[in-house]
């Protein structure tokens, strides 16, 4: 088949990592992969990641422009030229984007992965309508993003669930080698509050250091975009809670398995999430996990067999569970060898590609 992943932005993010592994599990299948970059936003270390055999095309249009029509007429000219077979949109409004699919592209099939929820509420119902007759199918990334694109109104026998997914691989267990006694806490994730809760994991911190004060925090990632100045705005925060010192900002980090093998516990504390690719990560390398107790990090986690989960927004509770895991690494030690194993079980880039290319063959 010939097949285009169609994004906006191709940036350090868990939804661009899916899609470079996905590509390259398609290749290796004997498949043609056409990666569509539309906006000048991209990452080289990304594009380096994606086998040479996968045609890059970056249309480069700014960020703040307003093309549209101008990215409309390449995409269907892209298409048509390629005679590509399924165009997939891994970004939410790319679906848009292929609006003279019945004049132009008629047999070719879209597919949209959707990788959050709330991502429909602001989505009227002509749109939703028009998001309905576009798309042919679509894939949700775990149970409560199925519930909620259905909530929506759009059609639920065109919607399957299909779980974010690693390469396994890559995610070997190997013996940390501590350089200092400090207890190392992680979160990766692209630093914005709003929906990751960095600001949340700061105030734990402070309130864990009056009990244990050799406790360190690395927050990996860059800022996300329209999120600009947020890593002052969170220093500040860190200053005025006197962990400052106990707050790393260590921007992207290219090897996340060598990261994840140098900490001691990885926190999500996010206000919402659809799935957390980074949780999956995390447990891969066999890293204690604590999440907020939200529909996606609670159906990886389970009822706790497999890491700890509290009330989103709970800072004192976010604490309690740190300081529980600082505290009783044998039980810590149990949770998370299950917690490889149901990665290995559930979340494997072998197995979901087995089921996007039915989804494409349908």
């Amino acid at each position: 088949m010939r097949i285009m992943q169609l994004l906006f932005s191709f940036t350090v993010g868990g939804a661009e990592k899916l899609v470079v592994d996905l590509s390259n599990q398609l290749i290796k299948r004997g498949h043609e992969v056409h990666v569509y970059v539309v906006n000048d936003l991209y990452d080289e270390s990304m594009l380096e990641l994606l086998s040479d055999q996968i045609k890059v095309v970056l249309q480069k249009r700014a960020v703040s422009g307003h093309a549209k029509i101008k990215t409309i007429k390449c995409i269907t000219k892209y298409i048509k030229d390629e005679r590509i077979e399924i165009v997939h949109c891994n970004s939410f409004s790319a679906p848009n984007l292929l609006c003279l699919k019945p004049m132009f592209f008629k047999k070719t099939k879209v597919v949209q992965t959707i990788h959050d929820i709330h991502y429909f509420d602001s989505l009227s119902k002509k749109q939703i309508k028009f998001r309905n007759y576009i798309v042919n199918n679509f894939i949700a990334i775990s149970e409560s993003v199925f519930a909620d694109i259905g909530k929506h109104g759009i059609e639920s026998d065109k919607i399957e669930v299909v779980y974010n997914a690693i390469d396994i691989s890559k995610f070997s267990q190997k013996k940390k080698k501590k350089t200092n006694s400090q207890f190392i806490i992680a979160n990766v994730a692209r630093i914005m509050p709003e929906k990751k809760g960095q600001d949340i994991l700061i105030r734990a911190i402070a309130e864990i250091k009056k009990i244990q004060p050799k406790v360190e925090c690395w927050l990996v990632g860059n800022e996300a975009i329209g999120y600009e100045g947020t890593i002052n705005e969170l220093k500040k925060l860190s200053e005025e809670l006197g962990v400052y010192d106990n707050i790393k900002f260590l921007g992207n980090i290219e090897n996340i398995p060598e990261l994840l093998n140098k900490i001691d516990l990885f926190v999500l504390p996010s206000r919402f999430e659809g799935f957390g690719i980074s949780l999956i990560e995390a447990m891969a390398m066999e890293v204690p996990c604590i999440a907020s107790n939200l529909d996606g990090p609670a159906e990886i986690i389970g009822k706790e067999e497999r890491g700890y989960l509290f009330e989103k927004e709970n800072v004192e509770m976010l604490a309690d569970k740190i300081l529980y895991v600082m505290n009783n690494r044998d039980v810590s030690e149990m949770k998370k060898r299950k917690a490889r194993r149901y990665v290995e079980d559930n979340f494997n880039i072998i197995n979901m590609t087995n089921k996007i290319l039915k989804i494409y063959q349908k």
